[in-house]
């Protein structure tokens, strides 16, 4: 597995949960939000959501397709 992976699952992590807080503190200190304004909103938080799980998925394939290159101990090829 490579660092650039992780790192690049870890970077997704981090500027979605920066999303969320400024959606939290936009919407707490609001006393109404259109119903556009809120649509946009979510949108870019299930984009957000869509490149965390890109890249979980791709760090799991790269764990998968390592996996099966390595022969595991006691096991019968």
């Amino acid at each position: 597995m490579n660092d650039p992976d992780i790192n690049s699952l870890m970077q997704a992590a981090a500027e979605r949960q920066l999303a969320v807080a400024a959606l939290q503190k936009k919407y707490g200190e609001s006393e109404s939000i259109p119903t556009e304004q809120l649509v946009r909103d979510m949108r870019e938080l299930l984009f957000t959501e869509r490149v965390v799980l890109d890249a979980i998925i791709t760090l799991f394939v790269k764990l998968g397709h390592e996996a099966d290159h390595k022969p595991v101990v006691g096991v019968p090829v």
